[in-house]
């Protein structure tokens, strides 16, 4: 039985369990230490799920980890099944901290238990230069996914703007042509330590998203089936594509209710050449990363002034 998140369970604590993406367990997590924060008798026990320990586990909200009793009451985390998402207070960070009695409107500082930590190893054998950008080009709905041939244009320009490239995600992502592999080499916490390393960061509505909110790192975001107004935070650089299909400015193509059984999630846009993403110019993306370095670089040379 999923009931509202602001209840407890009759037998002991609520148990939640955690579904989405490891972005949404980033944002689940922030959600968790708000509302522990605001009433630290609020625990819960979490479902143990082996994707998801490594965001949750530790967590000051997060009493155990493991498999639920048969008669057990789970708590709902489905954030896009809770309310209509928009803009304001109809972001999900929003939705998903309402569903649990945080007070409106909610900060949206997300959350790792424990803190983030560097892994100088890691970054020494990365052959850095002047500047550095890292890419994150996949994304688990291919609805979100910019085309390979877009992410091997922009590493080409960027290298003759005289930047390093990195390519972060997992082992399984399709490589990016001449972009320097860190493919299966962090696990999410040393990815998430690794980001603020990097001038910038070019991604997708995916977990790097999220992360680089929750460290600060400097952002290019490139949208066309999700809306930035909904998932992506202020001070990121923003690029949304417009759709070329007939849904509305205010609808996404893989909202609940077009999604309602989770198939259309996992399948191509069915427009072909006529991706809304894809649709962007890379040149934009090339500005927009030069644009972030040197605004960057104001923000340094300022608070060194102060």
């Amino acid at each position: 039985m999923i009931k509202s998140a602001q209840r407890e369970s009759e037998n002991g604590l609520p148990w939640i369990n955690p579904v989405g993406g490891l972005g949404d367990q980033l944002m689940l997590s922030g959600v968790l230490k708000l509302a522990h924060d605001q009433d630290p008798t609020k625990r819960y026990n979490l479902v143990r799920r082996t994707n998801y320990t490594a965001i949750l586990g530790g967590h000051p909200a997060i009493a155990t980890v493991g498999h639920p009793p048969k008669d057990a009451e789970v708590l709902g985390v489905d954030y896009w099944g809770m309310e209509p998402l928009g803009p304001g207070p109809q972001r999900a960070f929003q939705v998903l901290a309402r569903s649990f009695g945080v007070e409106m409107p909610a900060e949206e500082r997300l959350y790792v238990p424990g803190g983030v930590e560097r892994d100088e190893f890691l970054e020494s054998i990365i052959p850095w230069k002047s500047h550095n950008v890292l890419i994150a080009p996949a994304s688990d709905s291919p609805r979100k996914v910019l085309h390979p041939m877009a992410w091997h244009r922009l590493v080409d320009l960027l290298h003759q703007s005289g930047f390093f490239v990195a390519q972060v995600g997992r082992l399984r992502d399709l490589r990016i042509r001449n972009a320097y592999s860190l493919l299966g080499l962090t696990t999410p916490r040393q990815l998430i330590g690794l980001l603020p390393r990097a001038d910038v960061v070019v991604t997708l509505d995916s977990f790097i998203l999220h992360a680089c909110h929750l460290v600060g790192a400097p952002t290019v975001a490139i949208w066309g089936a999700t809306r930035n107004q909904v998932y992506g935070y202020p001070g990121q650089t923003h690029i949304q594509m417009p759709r070329m299909c007939q849904l509305g400015p205010d609808e996404d193509c893989i909202d609940t209710a077009r999604n309602r059984d989770g198939t259309v999630y996992g399948t191509p846009c069915p427009m072909g050449e006529k991706h809304c993403i894809d649709q962007v110019r890379i040149e934009s993306i090339v500005d927009a990363v030069k644009e972030k370095l040197v605004s960057g670089k104001q923000r340094s040379a300022g608070a060194l002034t102060t």
